[in-house]
């Protein structure tokens, strides 16, 4: 998530009050342990206003004058900002305006949505290599198509931001469904949301991060006692709760009960024994019954399974045996039995050959990691098509461990929100990434944005270490629409690596 302070002509052309903002809101960000950029205006006002108008009385231009800053002065904001912490991030209104981009070493350029048609601009925009987001206030999806194409053909990283060009603007007005337009339109490009409300009305920015946003635009400045805030700009105080709403929707979102299990547990039926059983007796389904209470360590209802799938429920008691002589009506104990995990020959045969990859590569898992068996068209055909995906960490930030056997390939997909990085640990992989051949390398990381497409295959087998921002369910789309024909559970086998069945 980047936020982005816009401080546009708050500072009031002054170097001391710009230094103000600038220490509000980077202690801010480092209070709440956010990624944020502060941003400027770029103008050469020489040749961005007609000779005729320099001197009048327009409202805009009024303003640009006012607040005018020499590039000597800019140079001092913005070391000083850098050295806070914050990116550099700033809007060329007019193509003289462009060398500052170099001369200041933006970490980001943005383009306004008043220039979003601005092709003499857009067209040298296009030529910078940095990361660029482009306000789309104003502009329907088709004008958007070509934007899309000129920053596209020139292979640059770059972001749509949702916009309503109306300052303050009213929620009636946010047309917020206009976000997932863009989205759908443009599947492989980040989208935010930059919010002209006034500090008055509620956020809506907690909304535009529900529906997919990774980009948070808002106007930011300092009151002192001569100078006064615009109606949607927001001091410090303000900022800080619509950073705390979005980060409470985030917690909701991606955040998960360690305690929910005991509690579950305690409401679960235990299992409990019908008649009399003797050492090494089979347990059949009519040996048992189920009541509450469920004690410590003691079989429960969710235990008992009769059905088979590609791999017998692990845990299941059906068909384990007892160990000691039992009477009836006696709670079955999990020390009591030895369970059997009734896994398939084929998953025995994953399991020791993921074992014996992750050995050469020294990568070590423990039976709490989550492992999967991801066979995307079925697990008759793992050998060719699908991974070992150990699940180490999904929080805020998540990591994963995937490992191929010799031939094996991952399908073509994109991830809706999700930015991910790969790096190999071991063997070979080759990825596909928007369509280009990248052979991974030892050390090295590869940057995966959400929504580009990319798969990856192995000759000789491989490990890869996939540290993400957090993983969610369904955020997958993969390009062949037959992966998604089997049921989750036909293609995603849940397997624990390290627990050996027994005899």
């Amino acid at each position: 998530m980047l936020y982005i302070f816009e401080m546009a002509n708050n500072h009031q052309g002054s170097v001391e009050h710009a230094k103000n903002i600038i220490d509000e809101f980077s202690s801010l960000a480092k209070e709440k342990k956010i990624t944020s950029a502060i941003k400027f205006q770029f103008r050469q006002l020489e040749t961005f206003i007609h000779k005729d108008y320099r001197e009048s009385d327009l409202k805009f231009v009024k303003r640009f004058n006012s607040t005018r800053l020499s590039e000597e002065q800019f140079t001092e904001i913005i070391n000083y900002a850098r050295h806070s912490g914050l990116k550099i991030m700033a809007t060329p209104f007019d193509n003289e305006s462009l060398s500052w981009v170099d001369t200041f070493d933006l970490d980001i350029v943005k383009i306004a949505s008043c220039s979003s048609d601005d092709w003499p601009l857009l067209k040298e925009v296009a030529k910078i290599n940095k990361k660029i987001i482009i306000s789309t206030g104003g502009v329907d999806l088709d004008h958007l198509d070509k934007v899309y194409n000129l920053f596209k053909k020139n292979k640059r990283d770059f972001a749509f931001m949702h916009c309503v060009g109306e300052y303050p603007t009213s929620h009636k007005v946010a047309d917020l469904q206009r976000i997932t337009r863009i989205q759908q339109k443009f599947p492989d490009v980040q989208v935010g949301f930059s919010t002209h409300e006034s500090p008055q009305d509620k956020s809506l920015a907690p909304l535009a991060v529900a529906m997919g946003c990774t980009i948070l635009e808002k106007h930011v400045g300092l009151e002192t006692d001569t100078i006064s805030l615009n109606g949607y700009s927001l001091n410090r105080e303000q900022m800080s709760e619509v950073i705390d709403g979005v980060t409470y929707f985030l917690e909701a979102l991606t955040g998960t009960s360690d305690n929910q299990d005991k509690t579950l547990k305690k409401l679960k039926r235990g299992v409990y024994l019908k008649r009399d059983l003797r050492e090494g007796d089979t347990i059949k389904i009519d040996d048992i019954y189920y009541a509450m209470p469920v004690q410590d360590a003691q079989a429960d209802a969710s235990m008992v399974d009769d059905e088979w799938g590609w791999v017998k429920r692990r845990n299941n008691i059906v068909g384990s045996l007892v160990k000691k002589n039992m009477k009836a009506h006696a709670p079955l104990l999990l020390s009591d039995i030895k369970l059997h995990l009734f896994e398939s020959e084929e998953i025995k045969s994953i399991k020791r050959s993921t074992l014996s990859i992750l050995d050469k590569a020294n990568v070590h898992v423990t039976e709490k990691d989550k492992t999967e068996i991801s066979c995307h068209y079925g697990l008759s055909v793992f050998e060719h098509t699908g991974a070992v995906i150990i699940d180490k960490i999904n929080r805020k930030f998540c990591k994963k461990i995937i490992v191929m056997s010799r031939g094996q390939r991952h399908p073509t997909h994109h991830h809706i929100r999700k930015e991910e990085a790969f790096e190999l640990l071991y063997g070979d992989c080759t990825l596909i990434l928007g369509g280009k051949k990248i052979e991974l390398q030892l050390g090295k990381p590869v940057l995966i944005p959400p929504k580009t497409d990319h798969s990856f295959n192995s000759k000789n087998g491989c490990v890869v270490e996939e540290v993400s921002t957090t993983h969610y369910t369904g955020d997958s789309v993969y390009q062949d629409p037959e992966v998604n024909k089997l049921e989750t559970k036909d293609r995603k086998i849940k397997i624990n690596l390290l627990q050996k069945e027994q005899k």
